[in-house]
């Protein structure tokens, strides 16, 4: 009788997972295996398709472009990731605290913009920061200073580019510092008020640590969304000026469906893949997996 019930257990275990299992085999790990049969050829992505071992690879370790294009992706994770924490921390902060009214409102406003598509936001922040009738420029000329040609700029092409990611973003990353701030047990607080313990030093002392595995999560998902950024790319700059906002993900696109070299695109591909996911065990380990030491 209890083998009988057991079976039945286990039976529903797998009808319950199967469409995740399906899921993901179909859009996962089938493509990953192609991926990596498709990095030892010559794959055209329509008659061609030799096999020649590790030729992309020699090519690949020689490719001067990929690397600049790995460090642009670098340079634009480390100057944005800074705001992808603090900014929603901050924000989570003032709308949990009880001087501040309409929160649900405010909390709804803030959350907003993460429900847009990539292609409304790059839409918005190219109406934005465009240098004929841009918002900001029209704002800029106003105060009587001289417009900005945002677009044509590198530095400020990476900046708009920027914005626009922690502006559609934060409202994400808010939500889930808001819980860890509601997790954090109410008594810790009315001690330190009691010790006479000032509002910096509560924070810094309780909150911040209290709040370290949400801000190790917050931390690794916007690397990992900041490492493969693409759609946010495409719908403001397409990669200008030049090459100068052509992070990796545009590259291995640009090398793969327009200039159809899948089998080198592949190779590329699976080396962004170790990679990023050295950098996210390198965080697991600096971080301690987010737990409280």
């Amino acid at each position: 009788m209890k083998t009988h019930h057991a079976k039945r257990h286990v039976v529903a275990f797998w009808l319950f997972i199967a469409p995740c299992l399906i899921l993901f085999s179909v859009f996962f790990l089938l493509p990953l295996i192609l991926s990596v049969g498709f990095s030892f050829t010559n794959y055209d992505g329509w008659k061609t398709m030799d096999f020649i071992g590790l030729s992309n690879y020699g090519e690949l370790i020689k490719d001067i472009k990929f690397y600049q294009a790995l460090g642009r992706t670098f340079g634009y994770t480390l100057f944005s990731l800074p705001f992808k924490v603090i900014v929603p921390l901050l924000i989570a902060l003032l709308l949990c605290s009880k001087r501040v009214a309409i929160k649900s409102l405010g909390r709804t406003m803030v959350y907003i913009p993460s429900l847009l598509s990539s292609l409304v936001v790059g839409i918005t922040i190219n109406w934005m920061f465009s240098a004929e009738y841009g918002l900001v420029n029209y704002i800029i000329q106003s105060s009587g200073g001289t417009p900005l040609e945002w677009a044509l700029n590198p530095r400020l092409a990476t900046f708009v580019i920027s914005f626009a990611s922690n502006w559609a973003s934060t409202g994400f990353y808010m939500v889930i510092f808001i819980g860890g701030i509601n997790n954090i047990p109410a008594d810790l607080y009315e001690a330190a008020s009691i010790d006479g313990s000032s509002g910096l030093q509560t924070f810094f002392h309780i909150t911040i640590p209290m709040l370290a595995p949400t801000t190790f999560l917050v931390t690794l998902l916007s690397t990992v969304n900041l490492l493969k950024e693409y759609a946010l790319v495409q719908g403001i700059t397409q990669g200008g000026p030049g090459l100068n906002t052509t992070f990796i993900i545009q590259f291995i696109f640009d090398k793969g469906f327009n200039q159809m070299q899948y089998g080198y695109a592949s190779a590329i591909s699976l080396l962004v893949m170790i990679i990023f996911a050295l950098i996210a065990y390198f965080q697991f380990k600096l971080s301690n997996g987010g737990e409280q030491k």
